[in-house]
């Protein structure tokens, strides 16, 4: 993970933590950004479609919104953007949903001290060519992507074959 800068439209630097990565969360578990703040899927209405999300910095919520497929999260803090995502996906299954992220930026946020894991990156950057880098889990745990799209296609399947049937008499 790499720290960059990037200039908004007011000419101040922001220090980028994380750059258009894409990040997974099912309903009722969250993901943990640098600075301690943490991204939970709250829940979702009973069609899968829309999904409320909370962000939380040492377990004090700060903003939370309900959001459909397309929609940005956007929190800022003193007027200086912290994290911009967009919700990419939302995949509905039998334990809840499963929401991708995509892209997901997040900015230090000036009012905190740097993350450890970034300013150990900062100051190592020219000499730690090794593989062995903390890396961000961006799959949720015990999510199998091809067992959900071969069930996926195994439902489209049957709905078809039935829906086939139906229109013969």
């Amino acid at each position: 993970m790499s720290t960059a800068l990037a200039a908004d439209n007011k000419e101040r630097l922001s220090i980028v933590l994380v750059n258009g990565e894409e990040i997974y969360i099912r309903s009722g578990n969250s993901h943990t950004f640098l600075q301690d703040y943490q991204l939970y899927v709250k829940g979702t209405d009973t069609e899968g479609k829309r999904i409320w999300i909370e962000l939380r910095r040492k377990e004090l919520p700060l903003q939370d919104a309900i959001v459909t497929e397309g929609s940005q999260f956007v929190y800022s803090q003193n007027s200086s953007e912290v994290l911009n995502l967009t919700v990419d996906t939302i995949y509905e299954g039998a334990d809840g949903v499963l929401v991708r992220f995509s892209p997901v930026y997040q900015y230090l946020d000036p009012r905190l001290p740097l993350p450890q894991t970034s300013a150990e990156s900062l100051s190592n950057a020219s000499d730690n060519t090794s593989s062995d880098r903390p890396q961000l889990e961006t799959q949720a745990e015990g999510f199998d992507m091809p067992l959900f799209l071969f069930g996926l296609g195994t439902v489209l399947l049957a709905t078809g074959f039935f829906a086939g049937k139906g229109k013969r008499k």
